[in-house]
């Protein structure tokens, strides 16, 4: 396990042509689909990492924050980027050009170890995604991914956490309709378990999200012994 910001300021921030960029909300840091010249290190900030799919639609495979990097598919030789990156706050990030970044992989062990380590914990990521897709049914995959994610939002002075997230941005999280989407997220609010505004979900204790989960699991579990 590496320190992630120590190993980037020791050996990916010093890297020739790495600069400094400050992005307003709603700014795009990359599109699906253009030449991947660079990866991202964001230092302050939450990005919305998404995935087009049919009929105008899209699939948000996650969200990074500070003390990540994005864009690792850069790293590969006349690539293009697979996702597409949409700033959710105010941001703060470096771009790392990615033929520096390989070329200084070559000649340093420990950056190569580095990067490969990144590489596998967003597969992890991904991976917990998928399962938390295909195993579980609409209300379940909510709790748990707001459970998950609730920590990268913005720490209230209750001990909430805020979410910039739509109500369609959190859908697109689950793989599920937005109108599926909005009535269990209501419910949810009517519970105490979250609250809902203008682009933002407001998540009281993520603990709590993950009690919902396992109480909605115990009915299904007991119904399935007494088959």
């Amino acid at each position: 396990m590496y320190d992630s910001a120590a190993a980037v300021r020791a050996y990916l921030l010093p890297l020739p042509g790495t600069t400094k960029l400050i992005l307003r909300r709603k700014a795009e840091l990359y599109l699906h689909g253009q030449p991947a010249d660079a990866i991202y290190y964001i230092d302050q900030g939450l990005v919305k990492l998404d995935r087009p799919a049919q009929d105008d639609q899209c699939v948000t495979l996650n969200l990074s924050s500070a003390g990540e990097l994005i864009g690792e598919e850069s790293l590969v030789a006349q690539q293009t980027y697979l996702t597409q990156a949409e700033a959710l706050t105010p941001l703060v990030v470096h771009r790392i050009p990615s033929n520096q970044v390989t070329e200084a992989g070559l000649k340093n062990p420990q950056l190569a170890m580095f990067l490969l380590d990144a590489v596998l914990r967003r597969k992890q990521a991904l991976e917990r995604r998928l399962e938390l897709i295909a195993a579980h049914d609409v209300e379940r995959r909510i709790l748990l991914c707001l459970a998950d994610l609730a920590m990268r939002g913005e720490r209230e002075s209750d001990g909430s956490y805020s979410l910039p997230l739509t109500q369609r941005d959190v859908a697109n999280l689950i793989g599920a309709t937005r109108e599926t989407t909005s009535l269990m997220l209501n419910q949810m609010e009517r519970t105490g378990l979250l609250l809902l505004a203008r682009g933002k979900v407001t998540i009281a204790s993520p603990e709590r999200l993950k009690d919902a989960a396992a109480s909605t699991l115990a009915p299904k579990r007991q119904s399935e012994a007494a088959h």
